[in-house]
This record gives structure tokens, C-alpha cells and sequence, in this order.
């Protein structure tokens, strides 16, 4: 195995989880620092393109490069003519549109990377003259494939929990009592009425037998106990497994319950007050 393979590995593993557990927005000076270190390179950087005026230098080392203004124009034509693809340089052309951030180096290696949040290249530059073989360019595409997974997964974890919060915000909001009960045995959920209704501590997340029993302990107190359990009966007898607008009059209020399947996962139970 190549020292490229290595770094490879390397960087796959100190990443495994960082999309699932760690904050995306520091990820790419997280990954810049370390493949440095694993590189044996001198200098590594990224350049963020921040509009079609200004590529800006950010996560540098040496960290007076920091901040530095280049014009995109002359880097995008030559990722254009590279495909967007990454460019290994073995001996660093002298002319090129890095010239500031290149100076007095041997090799460089130049990897674009676009995905959500980001749009730039990220560079990595030697002292000592380097040898980009067939082992140590497919090591490097699969370094900047990783990058690219990673944003593109952060970016969906970002939209899905965003996507949750709305959701249950709009669920707790609703005067309506809502609980489901997961067939898993594991799962279920209520939302704040749901709580209220059935004086449970909190809303949200709850065990699959904490919510049988309290709906148990609100059907027991029904005045009409008799009559919702027959209707149950049904339920569970009916071809769609669904009924709708049963009556229980509890104790101050009178209910108009709804019970109905959710995609085979379980069942959503909603009650209104009349």
C-alpha cells in the first residue's frame, strides 16, 4: 500500500461519522489541517469563490496567507479546462493563476470543490518535488469525492432536522389531540394536547405501553366505557383498519376520536373536543 493509499484510508476513518455527528461548517478547515499533516505538505488553503469579483483565502497555512483577494476569472478558466477535474502539478508552471499562494514551492496539487456552502479549490502545495502516479491520483479523487459526500450529507441532515422542527412545531400548534403508536413497540409520539389529554409529563417521544395505558386509563373513565370498547372491536375487525368520528364522552368532555393506519408503521389516533 502507497503513502497515498494510507492517507486515504486515514482521512476516510478520522471522518466516518462527521456528517451525522459534527458541525458541517468546520469541516472543510478540519479536513484542510489534517490531510496537510497526512499530505507532508508545506502550505494547504482553501479558496472560497464568494462571487464572480472575489476568491478569498481562507483556512490557510501559513496563516498570513488568510484573506488574501485573487480574481476567480484566471482559476475558473483553468478548472474549465481541466473539467473541473482535480490538477496535480509535479513541477508548479511558471505561469499560473495561484502565483501568490505558489511561491517558492516545487509541486501542488489543486482540488475543486462545489457542493452546498461551498465553491472553491482547495490547494495543497510542496517544498520537495512530489510524484503524482496512477496509486497517488485515484487516492486524491477519492479524498475529494469524500469531501463532496460529506457536504452533500451535512447539507441533508441540515434540510431533514430543519424539516422535523417545522413539522413538529406546526404539530404542537394544532388544537387537536395527536398519538402514534408505532407497531415497532418502540415508537410513539404525541403532541402538546395529546399530553394535556392524557396527563402525561411531556410531549413528544413516549414508549408504545405508556401511551396503551393511559389511553386505557381514558377509556375506563368514560361514561360510556361499554360502547367505545365495542367500537374498538371494530376497528381491529375492519378491512381498512380505520374508523372515524367515534364518540367518548370522558369526564367534562365529549370526543370526537379518529384512528387510522399510518403507511403499515402504525397507527395515528387524533381526538377533538365538541
Amino acid at each position: 500500500m502507497t503513502r497515498w493509499e494510507r492517507t486515504a484510508l486515514t482521512f476516510i476513518s478520522q471522518t466516518s461519522d462527521w456528517d451525522r455527528n459534527r458541525d458541517s461548517t468546520s469541516f472543510i478547515p478540519f479536513s484542510i489541517s489534517l490531510l496537510r499533516e497526512l499530505f507532508g505538505a508545506y502550505s494547504s488553503l482553501l479558496l472560497d469563490f464568494e462571487d464572480a469579483y472575489t476568491a478569498k483565502v481562507k483556512a490557510a497555512s501559513p496563516s498570513y496567507l488568510n484573506d488574501l483577494i485573487l480574481n476567480p476569472g484566471p482559476i475558473i478558466a483553468l478548472l474549465e479546462q481541466h473539467h473541473f477535474k482535480a490538477i496535480y502539478w509535479a513541477q508548479i508552471p511558471e505561469r499560473n493563476p495561484f502565483d501568490d499562494l505558489l511561491q517558492a514551492l516545487s509541486s501542488a496539487v489543486i482540488l475543486p470543490v462545489k457542493a452546498h456552502g461551498v465553491n472553491g479549490v482547495i490547494l495543497f502545495g510542496w517544498s520537495e518535488p512530489q510524484i503524482f502516479d496512477a496509486p497517488a491520483r485515484e487516492s486524491l479523487e477519492i479524498i475529494q469525492g469524500r469531501l463532496r459526500e460529506i457536504l452533500q450529507q451535512s447539507y441533508n441532515q441540515r434540510v431533514l432536522s430543519g424539516t422535523m422542527l417545522r413539522f413538529t412545531a406546526i404539530m404542537h400548534a394544532m388544537p387537536q389531540a395527536i398519538v402514534f403508536i408505532g407497531n415497532d413497540g418502540h415508537s410513539g409520539w404525541v403532541n402538546a394536547a395529546a399530553a394535556s389529554l392524557l396527563q402525561l409529563e411531556r410531549s413528544g417521544e413516549q414508549p408504545p405501553h405508556v401511551l396503551s395505558a393511559v389511553m386505557g386509563q381514558l377509556i375506563n373513565s368514560a361514561e360510556n366505557k361499554e360502547h367505545i370498547n365495542n367500537e374498538a372491536l371494530q376497528l381491529f375487525m375492519s378491512p381498512d383498519n380505520q374508523m372515524k368520528d367515534m364518540r367518548w364522552e370522558i369526564p367534562g368532555n365529549t370526543l370526537s376520536v379518529s384512528c387510522m393506519p399510518v403507511d403499515g408503521i402504525g397507527r395515528l389516533w387524533e381526538f377533538k373536543k365538541l
